[in-house]
Parts: structure tokens; sequence; C-alpha cells
């Protein structure tokens, strides 16, 4: 998805880049674990094929996606400053994001809502349903809490960003694909640590038992909308997330 391409988002806790091709590298030798790969449910591809995937997730306006960083020296420099400097950081590409600091990523794939029920007479609505991926990739860094931070931040860029989003693609939404109605995450019934991470933010279970695959869905309900971000933003500030900041990204 192109919204994001010139976008970051920093806090005192983690930064948030766009996926770019000089990050490829640095995914490609995480996704050389199998532990991870089967985590996450994820093909090993080779460096050209994670090559085009980078492409894909720029190009197709059904996903949306930020790499992970640890803050810079310079993003920790303006835990001292006001909103103003913050606003205009620059997140340098190549700076901001050196491969050490990268830690994973955070995924938007978008669906139209199959379980919807047209009304006979009534001009036919589509429903969208946004499938949430999270991945903390380095060892050291599980564990830490910042899986936490990196979904609640994704949500409220998400929520604040629905209709934005939701018109990348404008076929599905100029037939009605307007409204965002609920966000979900698909987790295997073995990932214990993610269940106990989406459950704490309020994700609800489905179903009661897995499904076919051995996943467990869960789901956010986003109505109220006002209640949603509210309760996302105060949780973020339990997590000791101080400031929130989009801002520029600049490549290189």
């Amino acid at each position: 998805m192109r919204l994001n391409e010139s976008v970051a988002i920093i806090t005192n806790k983690l930064a948030f880049v766009p996926y770019e091709a000089s990050h490829v590298p640095t995914y490609s030798e995480w996704m050389s674990s199998e532990s991870l790969r089967e985590a996450t449910a994820s093909e090993r591809l080779s460096l050209p094929e994670e090559y085009a995937m980078q492409e894909s997730w720029r190009e197709d306006a059904d996903k949306l996606t930020f790499i992970l960083s640890l803050p810079s020296t310079g993003i920790k420099s303006l835990g001292v400053s006001d909103d103003t400097t913050r606003k205009r950081y620059i997140v340098v590409e190549g700076v901001d994001d050196e491969p050490s600091n990268l830690v994973g990523d955070v995924n938007l794939f978008l669906y139209e809502d199959d379980e919807e029920e047209g009304i006979e007479g009534e001009e036919q609505r589509i429903s969208m349903i946004g499938e949430i991926e999270l991945m903390i990739a380095r060892d050291e860094c599980q564990g830490q809490g910042l899986g936490k931070v990196a979904v609640l931040v994704f949500i409220l860029y998400v929520l604040h960003h629905q209709r934005e989003i939701l018109m990348q693609d404008m076929i599905r939404y100029e037939k009605g694909g307007k409204i965002l109605k609920y966000l979900r995450v698909k987790i295997g019934k073995e990932n214990v640590r993610s269940l106990g991470l989406f459950h704490k933010l309020g994700f609800v279970k489905t179903t009661e038992e897995p499904n076919y695959f051995g996943e467990w869905e869960l789901r956010l309900e986003l109505d109220p909308l006002d209640g949603v971000v509210e309760k996302v933003e105060n949780m973020l500030k339990g997590c000791g997330v101080e400031w929130r900041e989009e801002v520029e990204f600049k490549k290189v």
C-alpha cells in the first residue's frame, strides 16, 4: 500500500518505517529461522522472491505494513523536545532504521466480510475486515512489551486513517467498502504468548474451539469507534509510551 510510503511513526519505545528494499536482507535473515516461519505461518523465500514480495507490499491496495525499529539516537533525543520539534523530525532511511535496530514488522490485510448478508431491495454494501499480523523477530527483543506497543500504535494509525486505507482499493471502496467492521487476528493454538497478548488488548475469541487449521480467531469490535480509540490510547500510556508522532520518512 502506497499510503505510508513516506510516513514514519516515532515513539520513545519503537519507530515504525515503511518496508523498503533496504530492509529485505535483514527480513530474509529473520525468515531463515524455522521456528519463526512456523510461528508466522510463512514460507522460506529466496532473496529475489523476498525483494518481489517487498514490491507487492508497496503496490497492493489491500496490504499495509511497517517495519519495526528500536529508536535511533536521534529519535531518543526527542524525549526532551516539544511537540513542534518532534513533528518536524525526518526519519532518514539507513540512519534511523539501520539493520542493527530492526526488530520485526506489523501488517494489515483487508478482506471483504463474507458473513454480511444484504437486505433485499437495498444497494449492496461491503463491510471490510482488517486482519493484523505481528512479528518480533529478534529473540532478545521478545518479552519486553514491544509487541504490545507495536500493535497499539498500529491500531491507532489504522483507525485514524481508515478512510484513506479503504480508499486505496477504489474499486471495492466505490462498491460500498467504506466501513472497517472489525479487526481480527488468527493465531495458532500453540502460540500461547500471542494469544495472551491479543487477549489483553481486548481481542475476543469467536469460537469455543480452534478452527480446522488449528487457529483461533480473535476480534476487536470497532463500535463505538471513539471508545475504542480512547481505550487503546490509555493502554499505550500504560506501556510507557510518552509521546507518538507521525513524521516524514525520507528515502536515500
